[in-house]
């Protein structure tokens, strides 16, 4: 007995909760319903950007203006046949019966209003007005009226949650019951159980429709994010097979160069100075080929990348100086310049002006070997300009086969910036590079 006594205590504050929850609930449903109701500025915001869609919906509002005036006339001369009433009188009510109808396209709440009022000044000017013949008249809603009230009620219920359509449609019949009650002249023919029957249906398809439409708009979304997503893992892939190749044949291929040029000295008995010191700059672009490679391969393979490759720094304009002394170390002849004040730039422009600079320098050493090559840089109020310019090689040049794909990644970095680019022959037989790079995004590219 204790057991059970002590059962209940336990289930009754789980039952209090679930009342509260329902009257929270019910409370919040209530206060949307009111928030919608009272704000007579809603509508439905359509994407008129384009002349096409302007045109549907000013098509749309005018076929609205029309039918409402036709209603109107036939309400007006329905109103003035048998209730005798003023024709301005009769005018005032038929417009502010029919015009809901094309007011429903850009503010639904306002038009729904409207509409019930129209309804109510119609009814209590017909019942003050018994007198006359009012045998068969439609009522609390003429035919025009009747049809214009049930359109706005489902425009709305299209418009906003179903909770906000069933209490317009709970209003409308008991402001129907009502006028039906105590404000119905002799002999008047009431359609509130029309309107109430033909809402009901209307609403009910209407739900169906929504619901279906919600469907295929949530299937849509979710077929374009596993579209999406198939083509984000296979890019993630892609790029992981690219890492691959690059660790199986590039790495391991500098990591023998390194290896080589290091042991090199040791296989010659009193190696000279000089070629001591070029198997030392071999091992040592090697290495930094090497450091590159790994930060890259860290970038490729961003699930699987070690955590302290994406701090690497990237090289910049603070490492000019560095790579002119490499190239020239390899046997070019370099001029180097600086123009304007040598300030920091944002990251990204250094780190383009650096390897635009370095693959003009590598394909200067490449196709002409033992050239002249002048360098500058100039700095702007608002952009850097690279400049390489090299003169014909040395000597006779064995044709390397290659991919182009140099001249390509620095347009394609140049292009990214917003800047321009341009890469000729000369007269001479050398070629020049030149690249504006913006501070800031803009520009175009030329050719």
């Amino acid at each position: 007995m204790g057991e059970q006594k002590s059962a209940g205590k336990r289930a009754s504050p789980r039952l209090g909760e679930v009342q509260y929850r329902r009257a929270i609930h019910l409370l919040e449903s209530l206060w949307v319903i009111l928030r919608v109701l009272c704000d007579l500025s809603r509508g439905p915001r359509p994407d008129l950007r384009s002349p096409r869609k302007r045109l549907w919906r000013w098509l749309a509002v005018s076929a609205a203006g029309v039918v409402a005036a036709a209603l109107a006339v036939s309400a007006g001369n329905l109103m003035a046949e048998r209730l005798r009433l003023p024709l301005a009188l009769c005018a005032t009510l038929a417009c502010a019966q029919t015009l809901p109808m094309a007011l429903s396209l850009v503010r639904p709440v306002a038009a729904w209003w409207l509409s019930l009022a129209a309804t109510i000044a119609y009814a209590w000017t017909g019942a003050s007005l018994a007198g006359h013949n009012t045998a068969g008249l439609p009522w609390p809603w003429t035919g025009a009226a009747l049809l214009v009230h049930l359109a706005v009620t489902l425009i709305n219920a299209w418009q906003f949650p179903l909770r906000v359509a069933a209490a317009q449609w709970a209003l409308s019949m008991l402001t129907g019951l009502a006028l039906q009650t105590w404000a119905t002249p002799p002999g008047a023919n009431h359609n509130l159980q029309l309107y109430g029957a033909a809402s009901v249906i209307g609403l009910a398809l209407l739900t169906v429709v929504r619901s279906n439409v919600r469907a295929r708009r949530q299937l849509r979304r979710q077929e374009s994010l596993t579209a999406l997503e198939r083509s984000r893992r296979a890019v993630l892939e892609e790029r992981a097979r690219i890492a691959r190749e690059l660790h199986d044949v590039v790495a391991h291929h500098m990591s023998v160069v390194a290896v080589r040029a290091e042991a090199a000295p040791y296989r010659v008995a009193d190696p000279p100075q000089e070629l001591s010191e070029c198997f030392t700059e071999i091992r040592e672009n090697a290495l930094a080929a090497l450091a590159e490679m790994r930060h890259l391969l860290g970038t490729l393979r961003s699930d699987e990348q070690d955590p302290d490759s994406r701090y690497v720094p990237q090289p910049g304009l603070d490492n000019f100086e560095e790579l002119l002394e490499n190239v020239r170390s390899a046997g070019l002849d370099i001029a180097a310049e600086i123009r304007g004040v040598r300030r920091e730039l944002p990251k990204r422009v250094e780190l383009s002006a650096f390897r635009i600079t370095q693959e003009a320098l590598s394909n200067a050493l490449r196709h002409s070997p033992g050239s002249q090559v002048e360098v500058t840089l100039t700095y702007g109020r608002s952009e850097i300009e690279v400049h390489v310019s090299n003169g014909p090689p040395a000597g006779p040049v064995e044709p390397r086969p290659g991919s182009g794909h140099g001249v390509l990644g620095m347009r394609e970095r140049v292009s990214l910036l917003g800047g321009t680019f341009r890469a000729t022959h000369r007269g001479d037989g050398g070629y020049e590079v030149t690249a504006a790079l913006p501070l800031r995004s803009g520009g175009s590219e030329e050719s």
